[in-house]
């Protein structure tokens, strides 16, 4: 899970608001075509292009409007808060996921919440690790919320790690060499590639909280070869 930080909400939306909050009508439902479709791509901009529970791919016609907090629990405008919302996959009235947004529905219900690791949550990338086989745990054995996390998002289902699995091999690959080939050099040069687009690429690469976990154990695992061979 990569953290989301929540940029302005949209004008239009804001106004929106301004219009009808003292009406009846002023709840997420009431939002028209257009004004979600405004919203969705404030969304994917902000998330770099990636789902905010599963890091997959998405542009603005690829995801739906997502709330943190679930409709079913939201109350007054909190379900047109601009920041209860992010963007997942997969697109409206598409067949249910197993994963990600579908699986997680109505959870948390407020008794629930200090169990969710929101997106927004600072230091929540941390909380996760990867595996150089794509799966993913806590970093912290003790950390209930993070492992209950995973099961109501579905971070551990085969279809994703799968996915993982495959960017991570492509990103330890030296060009034309075996599995996990890439030097230490050449792997810090990929690290710094990729926590430089967090600050300033417009897009990120598909994973890239998993890439950045893997290559950092990448890196510390051939510091530990290299400095057992010193000592021999």
């Amino acid at each position: 899970m990569r953290q989301i930080r929540k940029q302005a909400p949209p004008p239009a939306l804001v106004n929106w608001i301004a219009s009808n909050r003292n009406g009846p009508n002023c709840n997420y439902r009431s939002l028209d075509t257009d004004l979600r479709r405004t919203i969705r791509e404030a969304l994917v901009a902000e998330q770099g292009h990636l789902c905010a529970y599963t890091g997959r791919i998405i542009e603005t016609e690829t995801c739906h409007i997502e709330h943190l907090k679930p409709q079913a629990h939201c109350e007054a405008l909190e379900d047109v808060t601009y920041r209860n919302l992010v963007a997942a996959v997969p697109q409206p009235n598409t067949p249910k996921l197993p994963y990600g947004a579908h699986l997680k529905d109505n959870w948390p219900s407020d008794a629930d919440a200090a169990l969710f690791v929101s997106p927004l949550q600072n230091g929540c990338a941390a909380r996760f690790s990867f595996s150089f086989s794509g799966k993913i745990q806590p970093t912290n054995p003790a950390d209930a919320a993070a492992s209950e996390t995973i099961k109501r998002l579905g971070l551990e289902h085969d279809v994703l790690v799968g996915f993982r699995r495959e960017a991570i091999k492509r990103t330890l690959q030296a060009p034309g060499k075996g599995p996990a080939s890439l030097n230490a050099k050449a792997a810090r040069q990929r690290l710094q590639g990729l926590q430089q687009q967090e600050l300033d690429a417009p897009a990120l690469e598909q994973f890239s909280f998993a890439l950045i976990n893997a290559l950092e154990k990448h890196i510390e695992r051939i510091q530990k070869i290299s400095a057992k061979k010193n000592r021999a």
